[in-house]
């Protein structure tokens, strides 16, 4: 089986072009020397939002309501109502969790 001459070029040309494409993509990966991605300072601005004063408060408010609904209403909630009130008291705990560990010493990892 021979493969004509058209062929044969094509296959070299397509190869030369995915080669140049590799060289000029791990050229300008190289020409970015900054330690920091584009979207850090945005990243880093929600988490402080999650974790701030205003998060604090709405995790305790909803573990507060989570409870008095589980506590005063009890076995009278049926149960899609009672799940959403186990989810207001999850919810509230996660919310809360990082300042109520802050005031204990306790952080999140950090990877340098």
């Amino acid at each position: 089986m021979t493969i004509s001459r058209k062929k044969q070029m094509r296959v070299v040309f397509q190869t030369i072009l995915a080669v140049l494409c590799l060289f000029f993509i791990s050229a300008t990966a190289e020409a970015n020397t900054s330690t920091s991605f584009p979207w850090d300072s945005a990243l880093k601005s929600l988490a402080d939002s999650l974790t701030g004063p205003v998060a604090f408060s709405l995790g305790l408010f909803m573990i507060v309501c989570g409870f008095c609904a589980v506590a005063f209403v009890g076995s009278e909630l049926g149960g899609w109502v009672r799940w959403v009130a186990m989810a207001a008291i999850l919810a509230g705990m996660l919310g809360a969790a990082p300042t109520v560990l802050g005031l204990f010493g306790l952080q999140s990892a950090l990877i340098a």
